[in-house]
């Protein structure tokens, strides 16, 4: 993929936000598909798209579908890097540096092979994880969890359906992997996106209802 639309780093990072109480932030391994996200994910997430609310992350992935032309993402879809990232995933002794660690997780369900992947949290914590296809996600910490979201600020399509490169890039900032829910709680304060948090170990059902 020759053009990335990722940007390199979340300009976000550094900058203050309050909040909201983080109990409706947490998105159970149980059914993380089907769980309602909060109001600001719904609208800016909807915003994103060019209209609506989304209420949960099952009707995100039949809209992104629905408004980029209806198939599910390919290997060259990712968000792979020219260099090397803190954000990778190794198949068969070939490694991918991506933009964003949870591609690595996307390949091993594109693929479906043994990946090894290893990210780093924004404070700089090293996560490692192993993902066979859509069947198992094995991670290291155990607790470690992951972000999804968007900015707060996020504009709508400027003309037509937003593309592909369009949602990358206002997405994969706010996927983050983080060793422990406290540790999200505290990067979520300090950042103007609207956000939730799920167990790592659970998120190969969302990488398989996006290559189905």
């Amino acid at each position: 993929m020759t053009d990335n639309p990722c940007p390199r780093d979340s300009p976000a990072d550094d900058r203050e936000h309050d909040l909201e109480p983080m109990s409706d932030r947490w998105i159970p391994e149980s059914q993380p598909l089907e769980a309602p996200l909060p109001d600001d994910v719904r609208a800016a997430l909807g915003r994103l798209l060019g209209g609506g609310s989304v209420e949960t992350l099952d009707e995100w992935v039949t809209a992104v579908r629905r408004r980029t032309g209806g198939g599910p993402i390919t290997v060259d879809d990712l968000c792979h890097a020219g260099e090397e990232t803190a954000h990778w995933g190794e198949i068969e002794g070939e490694r991918y540096h991506f933009r964003c660690f949870y591609d690595a997780v996307i390949l091993s369900a594109l693929t479906e092979t043994p990946v090894t992947i290893r990210t780093e949290s924004p404070d700089g914590m090293v996560i490692e994880a192993r993902s066979v296809g859509t069947a198992e996600l094995t991670v290291s910490p155990d607790e470690a969890v992951f972000s999804f979201g968007v900015d707060e600020t996020v504009a709508p399509p400027a003309d037509g359906e937003p593309s592909r490169a369009d949602i990358y890039a206002a997405v994969c900032p706010s996927v983050r992997a983080f060793p422990d829910l406290e540790a999200y709680e505290r990067w979520a304060a300090t950042v103007p996106v609207a956000t939730v948090a799920m167990p790592l170990a659970g998120a190969t059902d969302l990488a398989a209802e996006l290559v189905a």
